[in-house]
Formats: structure tokens, C-alpha cells, sequence
């Protein structure tokens, strides 16, 4: 005898259901890979920042940040050396 209606709809419906999960998602896979792909030609074809004055301009910020550094410390120096000179006078 062969398996009656009631039997075998629940066995059918979720293999649909799960047909269908599998196809949304490799449609959403090639949707992304589309917009992967599309973004990548928007990025070859854009202009990129220039190397040379990249370097260039985090050279300056070092030496920037190394002169602070410097005038830190120099006024600190300046701050002692007046302190001593005040003691040494009383």
C-alpha cells in the first residue's frame, strides 16, 4: 500500500520550505557578490590619496610633536633652574 496524503504533506511541505531558504539564500550570495563586485569598479576608478604627501605630512606632525616635546621639557628646565635660584638666595 502506499503512504496516504495526511503522511506524507508534513514531509513535503518542509522540503519546500527548505528549497526555498536554500534559494533565498543563494540569491542574497549573489546579491552581495554583485554589490561586492560593483563597488570594487567604483574604487579602481576613484582617485587615491597621494603617497608621497602622506609621508610628507606625517613627517611634519612628528617633528611637530618631537618641537612640543622639546618645549615641554625646556620650560620645565627653565622652571627648576628659577626654583634653585630662589633657594640659593635666602
Amino acid at each position: 500500500m502506499g503512504k496516504r496524503f495526511s503522511e506524507s504533506a508534513a514531509k513535503k511541505a518542509e522540503g519546500l520550505a527548505r528549497k526555498k531558504q536554500q534559494a533565498n539564500a543563494k540569491q542574497r550570495a549573489e546579491q552581495e557578490r554583485l554589490e561586492a563586485e560593483e563597488a570594487s569598479k567604483w574604487e579602481t576608478g576613484s582617485r587615491q590619496p597621494n603617497q608621497k604627501k602622506i609621508l610628507e605630512e606625517q613627517k611634519k606632525q612628528e617633528k611637530l610633536k618631537a618641537k612640543k616635546e622639546r618645549d615641554a621639557l625646556l620650560a620645565d628646565e627653565h622652571e627648576i633652574i628659577a626654583s634653585e635660584r630662589k633657594c640659593k638666595r635666602r
